[in-house]
């Protein structure tokens, strides 16, 4: 989940899902700020990033790390859920 939000039920499912159809799941676990998540794509050179919170405080934080991959050149999706 995003930094400031720990709700991981959401997430915990949807990396559930997507790993029974072969995705291999990168899972940060929860309160993670956007340096780390960018740091980890960068690193492992992954294909599409997704975020989850479920707190409104969370949109910010998501749409900071929306600002954070344009202005450090990220061009993969990005997932918000």
């Amino acid at each position: 989940t995003v930094k400031g939000d720990v709700h991981d039920i959401g997430k915990n499912i949807v990396g559930v899902v997507l790993a029974c159809n072969n995705y291999e799941i990168i899972d940060l676990g929860v309160m993670v700020p956007a340096a780390k998540i960018l740091q980890t794509a960068r690193e492992q050179k992954v294909d599409i990033i997704g975020l989850s919170g479920l707190i409104t405080p969370s949109l910010d934080e998501m749409a900071h790390m929306a600002a954070e991959m344009e202005r450090e050149g990220f061009d993969i999706p990005l997932l918000i859920g």
